[in-house]
Protein backbone atom coordinates (compact mmCIF):
# COMPACT_ATOMS: atom_id res chain seq x y z
CA UNK A 1 0.00 0.00 0.00
CA UNK A 2 1.31 3.41 -1.09
CA UNK A 3 -0.14 4.68 2.36
CA UNK A 4 -1.10 3.18 5.74
CA UNK A 5 -3.16 5.54 8.08
CA UNK A 6 -3.58 4.34 11.63
CA UNK A 7 -6.24 5.52 14.32
CA UNK A 8 -5.41 6.09 17.64
CA UNK A 9 -8.27 6.76 19.35
CA UNK A 10 -8.01 7.96 23.40
CA UNK A 11 -5.68 10.65 25.72
CA UNK A 12 -2.99 11.74 23.07
CA UNK A 13 -5.80 14.70 22.10
CA UNK A 14 -8.41 13.73 24.99
CA UNK A 15 -11.67 13.88 24.93
CA UNK A 16 -12.66 10.95 22.28
CA UNK A 17 -10.49 12.91 19.78
CA UNK A 18 -8.97 11.16 17.00
CA UNK A 19 -5.31 11.23 15.88
CA UNK A 20 -4.47 9.99 12.52
CA UNK A 21 -0.79 9.29 11.90
CA UNK A 22 1.06 7.98 8.35
CA UNK A 23 3.73 8.20 6.14
CA UNK A 24 3.95 10.11 2.96
CA UNK A 25 4.90 7.96 -0.07
CA UNK A 26 9.38 8.94 0.67
CA UNK A 27 8.40 7.94 4.26
CA UNK A 28 7.97 11.22 5.77
CA UNK A 29 6.26 10.45 9.21
CA UNK A 30 3.08 12.86 10.01
CA UNK A 31 0.40 13.46 12.82
CA UNK A 32 -2.83 15.02 11.94
CA UNK A 33 -5.00 15.68 15.41
CA UNK A 34 -8.12 18.45 15.89
CA UNK A 35 -10.14 20.07 14.03
CA UNK A 36 -10.71 23.27 12.32
CA UNK A 37 -9.28 24.94 9.82
CA UNK A 38 -6.02 23.19 8.63
CA UNK A 39 -2.16 24.36 10.42
CA UNK A 40 0.92 22.78 9.26
CA UNK A 41 3.77 22.51 11.57
CA UNK A 42 7.22 22.63 10.80
CA UNK A 43 9.72 22.34 13.15
CA UNK A 44 14.12 22.72 12.65
CA UNK A 45 16.98 21.22 12.18
CA UNK A 46 18.17 18.68 14.78
CA UNK A 47 14.90 18.15 16.14
CA UNK A 48 11.70 16.63 15.35
CA UNK A 49 7.61 16.80 15.43
CA UNK A 50 8.10 16.65 19.39
CA UNK A 51 9.07 20.55 19.53
CA UNK A 52 5.93 21.84 19.01
CA UNK A 53 3.97 19.49 22.20
CA UNK A 54 3.78 22.70 24.35
CA UNK A 55 1.61 24.47 21.49
CA UNK A 56 0.04 21.18 20.47
CA UNK A 57 -3.08 21.50 23.11
CA UNK A 58 -4.37 24.93 22.43
CA UNK A 59 -3.61 24.46 18.43
CA UNK A 60 -5.92 21.62 18.48
CA UNK A 61 -8.78 23.31 20.37
CA UNK A 62 -8.84 25.42 17.00
CA UNK A 63 -7.86 23.93 14.73
CA UNK A 64 -6.47 20.73 12.46
CA UNK A 65 -3.17 20.09 13.10
CA UNK A 66 -0.84 18.62 11.04
CA UNK A 67 3.15 17.65 12.04
CA UNK A 68 5.25 15.39 10.51
CA UNK A 69 9.08 14.73 10.87
CA UNK A 70 11.74 16.35 8.62
CA UNK A 71 13.40 14.02 6.15
CA UNK A 72 16.12 12.14 7.91
CA UNK A 73 14.66 13.65 11.27
CA UNK A 74 12.69 11.81 13.61
CA UNK A 75 10.89 8.92 12.37
CA UNK A 76 11.43 10.12 9.01
CA UNK A 77 13.36 8.31 6.34
CA UNK A 78 16.43 9.37 5.63
CA UNK A 79 18.57 10.76 2.61
CA UNK A 80 18.56 8.28 0.35
CA UNK A 81 18.92 10.96 -3.34
CA UNK A 82 17.76 14.39 -3.89
CA UNK A 83 14.99 15.47 -3.03
CA UNK A 84 13.53 19.29 -2.11
CA UNK A 85 12.19 19.61 1.43
CA UNK A 86 8.89 21.95 0.04
CA UNK A 87 8.26 19.01 -2.29
CA UNK A 88 8.05 16.87 0.67
CA UNK A 89 5.75 18.95 2.77
CA UNK A 90 3.75 19.02 -0.55
CA UNK A 91 3.64 15.28 -1.04
CA UNK A 92 2.63 15.06 3.42
CA UNK A 93 0.01 17.56 2.39
CA UNK A 94 -1.54 15.21 0.18
CA UNK A 95 -1.00 12.13 2.01
CA UNK A 96 -3.11 13.55 4.78
CA UNK A 97 -6.07 14.49 2.37
CA UNK A 98 -4.99 18.88 3.16
CA UNK A 99 -5.66 20.71 0.21
CA UNK A 100 -4.96 24.43 1.42
CA UNK A 101 -3.23 25.49 5.31
CA UNK A 102 -1.82 27.70 7.56
CA UNK A 103 1.79 27.11 7.70
CA UNK A 104 4.26 27.75 10.70
CA UNK A 105 7.79 27.06 10.68
CA UNK A 106 10.81 27.80 13.06
CA UNK A 107 14.11 28.02 11.74
CA UNK A 108 14.50 25.27 8.62
CA UNK A 109 10.96 25.22 9.03
CA UNK A 110 10.42 28.37 8.24
CA UNK A 111 12.34 28.04 5.64
CA UNK A 112 10.36 25.27 3.83
CA UNK A 113 7.16 26.75 4.29
CA UNK A 114 8.54 29.88 2.42
CA UNK A 115 9.88 28.21 -0.61
CA UNK A 116 6.29 26.04 -0.62
CA UNK A 117 4.08 29.52 -0.77
CA UNK A 118 6.48 30.52 -3.27
CA UNK A 119 5.53 27.19 -5.36
CA UNK A 120 2.16 26.63 -4.61
CA UNK A 121 0.91 29.89 -3.67
CA UNK A 122 -2.76 29.03 -3.61
CA UNK A 123 -2.22 25.86 -0.62
CA UNK A 124 -1.26 28.61 1.46
CA UNK A 125 -3.59 30.77 3.23
CA UNK A 126 -1.25 32.54 6.11
CA UNK A 127 2.03 32.05 7.18
CA UNK A 128 4.16 32.24 10.52
CA UNK A 129 7.49 32.39 10.30
CA UNK A 130 9.68 31.87 13.66
CA UNK A 131 13.25 32.21 14.23
CA UNK A 132 13.67 31.84 10.34
CA UNK A 133 15.89 30.87 7.64
CA UNK A 134 15.64 32.02 4.01
CA UNK A 135 17.37 30.45 0.87
CA UNK A 136 19.64 32.70 -0.34
CA UNK A 137 20.36 34.49 2.44
CA UNK A 138 24.34 34.47 2.86
CA UNK A 139 25.36 34.38 6.90
CA UNK A 140 27.78 37.46 8.02
CA UNK A 141 28.65 36.59 11.42
CA UNK A 142 31.47 33.88 12.12
CA UNK A 143 30.49 30.75 13.92
CA UNK A 144 32.95 29.75 16.35
CA UNK A 145 30.63 28.56 18.43
CA UNK A 146 30.29 25.83 16.12
CA UNK A 147 33.72 24.11 16.44
CA UNK A 148 33.09 21.86 18.70
CA UNK A 149 30.29 20.74 17.29
CA UNK A 150 32.47 19.93 13.51
CA UNK A 151 35.18 18.72 15.66
CA UNK A 152 32.89 15.24 17.07
CA UNK A 153 31.41 15.24 14.04
CA UNK A 154 34.63 14.94 12.34
CA UNK A 155 35.60 12.50 14.34
CA UNK A 156 32.74 10.37 13.81
CA UNK A 157 31.65 11.37 17.66
CA UNK A 158 27.68 11.77 16.68
CA UNK A 159 26.66 11.68 20.91
CA UNK A 160 29.59 14.15 21.32
CA UNK A 161 28.67 16.82 18.32
CA UNK A 162 24.68 16.32 19.96
CA UNK A 163 25.66 17.21 22.64
CA UNK A 164 28.04 19.87 21.87
CA UNK A 165 25.27 21.12 19.22
CA UNK A 166 22.58 21.20 22.30
CA UNK A 167 24.87 24.12 24.31
CA UNK A 168 25.41 26.45 20.97
CA UNK A 169 23.70 29.94 20.93
CA UNK A 170 21.83 28.03 18.45
CA UNK A 171 19.62 25.79 20.64
CA UNK A 172 19.74 27.45 24.23
CA UNK A 173 16.85 27.35 25.89
CA UNK A 174 16.74 28.36 29.70
CA UNK A 175 17.61 25.74 31.52
CA UNK A 176 14.64 25.96 34.26
CA UNK A 177 12.13 25.69 31.51
CA UNK A 178 10.31 22.31 30.08
CA UNK A 179 11.45 23.11 26.98
CA UNK A 180 15.14 22.61 28.23
CA UNK A 181 14.91 18.31 28.81
CA UNK A 182 12.62 18.48 25.59
CA UNK A 183 15.29 20.36 23.24
CA UNK A 184 18.29 18.12 24.40
CA UNK A 185 16.20 14.39 24.25
CA UNK A 186 15.17 15.70 20.73
CA UNK A 187 18.92 16.84 20.12
CA UNK A 188 20.14 13.59 21.37
CA UNK A 189 17.60 11.08 19.65
CA UNK A 190 18.62 12.89 16.08
CA UNK A 191 22.18 12.71 16.68
CA UNK A 192 22.83 10.96 13.65
CA UNK A 193 22.41 14.06 11.79
CA UNK A 194 25.85 14.63 12.83
CA UNK A 195 27.53 11.13 10.90
CA UNK A 196 25.46 12.24 7.49
CA UNK A 197 28.64 13.28 5.09
CA UNK A 198 26.26 15.05 2.28
CA UNK A 199 22.10 16.88 2.36
CA UNK A 200 21.27 15.64 -1.25
CA UNK A 201 18.00 18.71 -0.79
CA UNK A 202 17.88 20.64 -4.10
CA UNK A 203 17.22 24.45 -3.05
CA UNK A 204 14.66 26.59 -5.05
CA UNK A 205 16.20 28.31 -7.92
CA UNK A 206 16.29 31.44 -8.36
CA UNK A 207 16.31 31.13 -4.18
CA UNK A 208 13.56 32.64 -1.62
CA UNK A 209 15.50 36.02 -1.19
CA UNK A 210 15.13 37.50 -4.68
CA UNK A 211 11.41 36.24 -4.99
CA UNK A 212 9.96 37.68 -1.29
CA UNK A 213 7.66 40.41 -3.15
CA UNK A 214 5.78 37.39 -4.67
CA UNK A 215 4.50 36.20 -1.41
CA UNK A 216 0.69 37.24 -0.72
CA UNK A 217 -0.86 35.79 2.25
CA UNK A 218 -0.80 37.17 6.07
CA UNK A 219 2.08 36.95 7.50
CA UNK A 220 3.90 36.84 10.94
CA UNK A 221 7.72 37.05 11.73
CA UNK A 222 8.37 35.92 15.32
CA UNK A 223 11.85 36.48 16.36
CA UNK A 224 13.07 36.18 20.06
CA UNK A 225 15.11 39.14 21.13
CA UNK A 226 18.74 36.67 21.77
CA UNK A 227 18.69 35.26 18.60
CA UNK A 228 21.53 35.48 16.60
CA UNK A 229 22.04 38.76 14.73
CA UNK A 230 22.05 36.99 11.11
CA UNK A 231 18.65 35.42 12.13
CA UNK A 232 17.50 39.62 13.39
CA UNK A 233 18.63 40.08 9.53
CA UNK A 234 16.49 37.36 8.13
CA UNK A 235 13.82 38.57 9.95
CA UNK A 236 13.97 42.35 9.04
CA UNK A 237 14.12 41.54 5.11
CA UNK A 238 10.94 39.18 5.57
CA UNK A 239 9.15 42.25 7.35
CA UNK A 240 9.82 44.55 4.68
CA UNK A 241 9.93 42.96 1.56
CA UNK A 242 6.62 40.55 2.46
CA UNK A 243 3.83 42.29 1.74
CA UNK A 244 1.73 43.31 4.89
CA UNK A 245 3.96 41.40 6.85
CA UNK A 246 3.77 41.98 10.84
CA UNK A 247 6.78 41.23 13.22
CA UNK A 248 7.26 40.83 16.72
CA UNK A 249 10.49 39.86 19.40
CA UNK A 250 9.48 38.08 21.95
CA UNK A 251 11.84 39.10 25.00
CA UNK A 252 13.97 36.50 26.74
CA UNK A 253 13.41 34.07 24.21
CA UNK A 254 16.54 33.24 21.42
CA UNK A 255 16.67 30.78 18.63
CA UNK A 256 14.59 27.93 19.78
CA UNK A 257 11.49 30.57 20.46
CA UNK A 258 8.85 28.37 20.97
CA UNK A 259 10.29 26.42 23.44
CA UNK A 260 12.04 29.64 25.39
CA UNK A 261 8.63 31.66 25.58
CA UNK A 262 6.40 29.02 25.48
CA UNK A 263 3.26 30.93 26.26
CA UNK A 264 4.33 33.91 25.04
CA UNK A 265 4.98 32.34 21.58
CA UNK A 266 1.25 30.39 21.83
CA UNK A 267 -0.62 33.31 22.13
CA UNK A 268 1.26 35.21 19.17
CA UNK A 269 0.31 32.39 16.72
CA UNK A 270 -3.25 31.97 18.26
CA UNK A 271 -4.55 35.59 17.88
CA UNK A 272 -2.51 35.83 14.71
CA UNK A 273 -4.00 32.09 13.20
CA UNK A 274 -7.67 33.06 14.26
CA UNK A 275 -7.77 36.44 12.26
CA UNK A 276 -5.01 36.97 10.15
CA UNK A 277 -5.41 39.97 8.35
CA UNK A 278 -5.53 41.01 4.49
CA UNK A 279 -2.72 41.79 2.68
CA UNK A 280 -2.89 45.37 1.65
CA UNK A 281 -2.49 46.08 -2.30
CA UNK A 282 0.62 47.90 -2.24
CA UNK A 283 3.99 46.75 -3.50
CA UNK A 284 6.75 45.48 -1.53
CA UNK A 285 9.20 47.80 -0.29
CA UNK A 286 12.37 45.62 -1.17
CA UNK A 287 13.37 47.76 -4.28
CA UNK A 288 13.10 51.00 -2.11
CA UNK A 289 15.17 49.57 0.36
CA UNK A 290 17.85 48.64 -1.55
Amino acid sequence: MRLLLVLVLGAACGGGDTVVTGTSPAGLAWELSGAGDPVVLLHGFSVDGRMWDPQMAALRERFRVLRYDLRGHGASAGFAGPYAAHEDLRDVLDAAGVDRARLVGLSAGAQIAIDFALTWPDRVTALVLASPGLGGYVARDPFDWMRPVMTAAQAGDALEAARSWAETPMMAVPSDAAGDSLMRAMVMDNAGLWLIATNPAQALDPPAIARLAELRVPTLILVGERDLPDIHRVADTLATCVVGAAQRALPDAGHMVNLAAPAAFTDAVLRFLSAPPSPPATPSRCRARR
